[in-house]
This record gives C-alpha cells, structure tokens and sequence, in this order.
C-alpha cells in the first residue's frame, strides 16, 4: 500500500471569517470528535512550528473492536480473528501541511484513509458551524427589544460565505478524475491573452492580462461525454489554469483544479512510514518525520504552494 502526498487548496469568501480565523477556533476545538461516514474524526492544528505553513493530523477512530489476519499454519493458510483491548481503537491518519497566505496546501493520504475529497467536505462543515456562531453570537449581544428581523437578517447577511476547496489534479489524469463525478456542473479556464476575435474587443487586447471563460452545463448532461469533450480542449489548447466543477455520488461539491503539475508530491510504502509514526505524542504531532516530510515537498514546490492564490 502507498502513501501519497496531494495537493489541495483552501480560501474563505466569508467577509468575517478568515481561513486564519478557522484555523484558530479549530485549535479550540481539539479533543473535540465529529462524526462523518459513520467513524468519529479528530482534527488537530499548529499554528506556531513552521513560519509559513499551519500543519495538521487528522485521525480517524474506528469503533471495532476486532480485525483480521492471514496467517499460515501447519503448511495451510487460515484466518486468525484477533481482538483489540478495552483501551485500544483502530485508527487511520492524515497529516496535512497549509500555507498561511496563499491556502494550498499538501494532504498525505493512503487508501481506505479519509480522502481528499472528504477532508474537503469536512472542514467545510466546521467553517460553517463556525461562521453561523459567530453570527449568533452577534444577535446575542442586541438586546430584545432592540433586535428586529431586519437587524438579524442584515447579521446573518454580513457573516455569508463559506470555506472553498479545491483538488489539484494533473491534466492527464483529468479525463478519469471527471468521469468519478455524478454531475459535471461547470467548466472554468484561462488564456493567458484575449481571444475574442470580435472587432470591437480588439483595443482592449494589449491591455488584457487574463481571459476566464466559463461554461455550465445542464444538470443532465452525460458526464462521460463532458469528461472526453473538456478533456480534449484542456490538451489541445495548453490550459494549465482551469477548474472543473460538480458534485460526486455522495451529493459532495468537488472542485478539480488544472495544474502542469505531479499529480502526487511524494509516494512511500505504507510499511516504511507507519513505523515512524509509533508512539507519537499526539499532542506534539507537529514533530512527526511526515510533517517534516511534507513541509520539505512543499519547499521543494514552491512555485505551487507558495504562490498567490488565483
């Protein structure tokens, strides 16, 4: 089994609730469990061990109690059941390292852990928990007879917006990362000058830094059909800069975005790494080799992790 270390961003279009402010109120929150696809998750943060970058573990507790094993005996194979003691839970983990500025970061990750996607989906959550108790906290302080519905819907207004997660994802692989998605919802990329051939567009085109073009799709659109279509266009045309939007069989947002890029930083056996990790102090996470390992692929990427966020 490989580890692989993903890339992903994140960025807040909340007015009141920075991606620094998340992070802060989910140092708050360790110890805390939230449960999704029926396991309890813990995320834990640091703001303090590396300048540039938040680090962070996310682990996953599963509540069986038993697992098994294929051992030979007497020349035969069999199955040995083994039970875990009371003080004993079976868990998976996920480091993850985010630059503080720019919001990509670098997600290790190995099959049957919480996936990219997931993790995405996750503190999407936690950010909106969080936003509306900022907006409640808000009300709170208004005294009843002051408080009128205008007020509290202009609170709540002021306080909209929501945590934005990406995928980074190589173009090649493009073709099959879309076909995994129930709806395509949109297509979104770039030129690096104006296309637009129309006559009266043509004294803006030395003026013209960017051209974003975006294309939505009817919900009922055949989403292999638009895998093949956007696919081709991406390769033909060079785009480096794009994004696919839509949702996947869970009804999750899934944002892929296009980079000239590995599709993974890093790969290492599941049985080299795990050992490295034994009796880690989850309290100082932040000193584990996957940590170091991370944030030493992020420096060896600067162009994508350091850079500003489009």
């Amino acid at each position: 089994m490989q580890v692989r270390f993903l890339g992903f961003s994140f960025s807040s279009d909340c007015a009141t609730v920075s991606l620094d402010d998340y992070v802060n109120h989910m140092l708050t929150e360790h110890g805390k469990s939230h449960e999704l696809n029926e396991h309890d998750r813990f995320l834990f943060f640091n703001t303090t061990h590396s300048k540039n970058y938040y680090v962070g573990l996310l682990v996953t507790v599963k509540d069986q109690k038993t697992f098994c094993e294929l051992v030979k005996k007497s020349g035969k194979l069999v199955v040995k059941v083994n039970a875990l003691d009371d003080n004993s839970s079976l868990m998976d983990f996920n480091f993850l390292v985010l630059h503080k500025t720019s919001g990509f970061g670098m997600y290790q990750y190995y099959h049957q852990s919480f996936s990219l996607s997931s993790f995405g989906y996750f503190n999407a959550q936690r950010f909106s928990e969080f936003r509306d108790a900022t907006a409640k906290a808000e009300i709170s302080k208004i005294p009843d007879h002051k408080l009128t519905a205008a007020k509290e819907k202009a609170i709540k207004q002021k306080h909209k917006g929501r945590l934005r997660w990406e995928i980074l994802v190589k173009k090649e692989n493009l073709k099959d990362l879309i076909e995994e998605l129930q709806q395509v919802k949109a297509f979104e990329y770039c030129f690096l000058a104006l296309t637009a051939p129309e006559p009266e567009f043509q004294p803006l085109k030395s003026h013209v830094r960017k051209e974003r073009t975006k294309l939505s799709f009817y919900s009922q659109s055949p989403v292999k059909a638009l895998a093949s279509s956007i696919s081709n266009i991406v390769t033909q045309f060079n785009i480096d800069d794009g994004k696919i939007i839509g949702t996947d069989f869970d009804g999750i947002d899934r944002v892929l975005r296009i980079t000239n890029n590995p599709d993974n930083f890093g790969e290492y056996s599941y049985d080299d790494v795990a050992p490295k990790i034994n009796s880690l102090d989850i309290e100082q996470f932040e000193k584990s080799w996957v940590v170091e390992e991370l944030l030493n692929k992020c420096a060896e990427y600067k162009h994508i992790f350091e850079a500003k966020a489009k």
